[in-house]
């Protein structure tokens, strides 16, 4: 199935040989501008999971939950402890993993056949740079219309259960029952509640790499 859909859905050289951003490149600067007409309220919500929230356990890949340590604070100010021409500070440190909590997958993430996308060698990306397919080549290319299609309300749930698989028919059900269309270069996002779930319960087991619900794979 697999081997298929990469034969029947690649866009592979639909924008040339030397492309890293993919559909990405469906974004036009009107697609901007008709989107940033769309805002009403100026109201701004936050999508990141708060760096102290643990949510790695282990599951998968070797990843660690952010570690946050202080290298001056406000006690080595008070203590006469720094030697800054009379400047006194705070400053801190973050050591994470890419993957330790919210984050955008670049296009090098993951590999077919010893592939990525565009058909670049997976050997391009080693230990010290990711020569194709890196997350900088889509800095000025994420920014659009966002189309949030709330599933787990859809359904009437809280949230949806672990390996529960959506399909494609629900995607445009919910989008229906919501009253939205989906059109090119639209950023969708699918609410199935799990966050919710996890950050009410406190047990993160799973979410970061477990059977979560999701898209089923014809999506």
């Amino acid at each position: 199935a697999i081997a298929e859909a990469t034969e029947k859905l690649s866009n592979w050289g639909r924008w040339g040989k030397d492309d890293q951003i993919g559909t990405l490149n469906n974004i036009t600067p009107d697609d901007i501008v008709n989107a940033a007409a769309l805002i009403r309220k100026g109201r701004s919500f936050g999508l990141g999971i708060p760096l102290d929230t643990k949510i790695q356990t282990g599951l998968f890949g070797g990843r660690w939950n952010p570690i946050h340590t202080f290298l001056a604070t406000g006690t080595d100010a008070f203590s006469g402890n720094q030697d800054a021409g009379g400047l006194e500070y705070a400053d801190d440190a973050i050591n994470m993993p890419i993957q330790g909590s919210t984050h955008w997958d670049s296009l090098n993430h993951i590999y077919y056949d010893k592939k990525m996308y565009n058909g670049y060698d997976c050997r391009l990306v080693d230990s010290k740079r990711a020569a194709k397919n890196g997350i900088e080549n889509t800095r000025e290319k994420m920014v659009g219309r966002g189309v949030l299609l709330d599933v787990a309300r859809f359904k009437d749930v809280e949230y949806l259960e672990d390996g529960y698989g959506i399909s494609n028919a629900e995607l445009d059900d919910c989008a229906a029952a919501q009253g939205v269309e989906i059109h090119k270069g639209d950023f969708v996002i699918i609410r199935t509640g799990q966050q919710e779930k996890c950050l009410k319960s406190g047990n993160w087991a799973g979410y970061a790499g477990g059977d979560a619900p999701g898209v089923k794979f014809e999506n």
